[in-house]
C-alpha cells in the first residue's frame, strides 16, 4: 500500500515508509519554516485520504525542490516527483490530492 498522489505525484507510486523517510531526510536540509510547510502535507500518519488547498501545495512543492538540490539522487527523484506535483495543482488552483 501506498500514497496516490494526483498531479502526477505518484507516477512510480510512493510507499507511506518512503514518504514519511523523505520528510525525515528533508529535517536536516531546510529552515524549520520550510520543514513546516512540508510536514503539513507529508507528515500525516494514518493513510487517510486528504486535499491540500492550492496556497499550501505551493509552499511545500517549493521547499520540496529546495530540498531536491540537496538530497543524494533517488531521493531527489522523489522529491522533484512530489514537489512538481505539488506546484502543478498550485498553478491549476485545484486541491493537491492524497489518496
Amino acid at each position: 500500500m501506498g500514497w496516490n498522489i494526483s498531479h502526477g505525484g505518484t507516477k512510480h507510486g510512493y510507499s507511506y515508509s518512503g514518504v514519511a523517510e523523505l520528510s525525515h531526510r528533508c529535517s536536516g536540509i531546510l529552515t524549520r519554516q520550510d520543514l513546516v510547510k512540508v510536514s503539513i502535507v507529508m507528515g500525516r500518519r494514518s493513510g487517510d485520504p486528504f486535499k491540500v488547498r492550492p496556497k499550501e501545495a505551493r509552499d511545500a512543492g517549493e521547499a520540496l525542490l529546495l530540498a531536491a538540490s540537496y538530497l543524494p539522487a533517488d531521493w531527489a527523484a522523489m522529491a522533484r516527483q512530489i514537489g512538481e506535483s505539488a506546484l502543478l495543482a498550485a498553478s491549476s488552483n485545484e486541491p493537491w490530492e492524497w489518496s
